[in-house]
């Protein structure tokens, strides 16, 4: 006959402190990764702890049964989140933030040195930037001193002649 081994008994009467320990360290691992794949541990382990405040007697195979309960709910609540955060990242919700270049799309930016071969600079709030005809010329006629951004290309902006050059 086996002897009745609980493999969970070194979890009765532990401290919900243990958990919150849990819980921040997965936290903090998430923070390194950033892949949100640990947002649902974390909650879980903070969840066991709040549990256990409640009910200190809790023995440890109940601690862990609540532990995986709430790490697969956890989880999953994580996934649908980040997933719609991708998706409206991609259909171009959000801020302008780091994508600079579209968010100047549509204006008009003064020339900064000579085009050659339809590559040139512009400036744009006082930072020059590279630039490209788009309209297939590969000079400017004369006169020109402003040019409409139509675009980005990587660091490039895409720029086209006023409509009357």
């Amino acid at each position: 006959m086996l002897p009745d081994i609980d493999p969970f008994a070194f979890l009765d009467g532990i401290s919900p402190w243990w958990w919150v320990a849990l819980g921040i360290a997965l936290g903090a691992v998430e923070v390194l990764t950033g892949t949100t794949f640990l947002l649902g541990p974390m909650a879980a382990a903070l969840a066991v702890a709040a549990v256990l405040l409640a009910y200190p007697e809790l023995d440890g195979a109940l601690q862990i049964g609540l532990f995986g309960a709430a790490m697969l709910v956890g989880t999953v609540i994580a996934w649908i989140f980040t997933r719609r955060a991708r998706r409206r990242a991609a259909e171009g919700g959000g801020s302008a933030l780091n994508r600079r270049g579209q968010a100047i799309e549509g204006r008009v930016a003064p020339i900064s040195g000579p085009f050659e071969a339809g590559i040139g600079s512009v400036t744009v709030d006082g930072v020059v930037w590279r630039a490209r005809l788009v309209d297939g010329r590969t000079s400017l006629p004369e006169g020109t001193t402003t040019l409409r951004i139509a675009g980005v290309d990587g660091a490039t902006l895409l720029v086209e002649a006023p409509p009357d050059a």
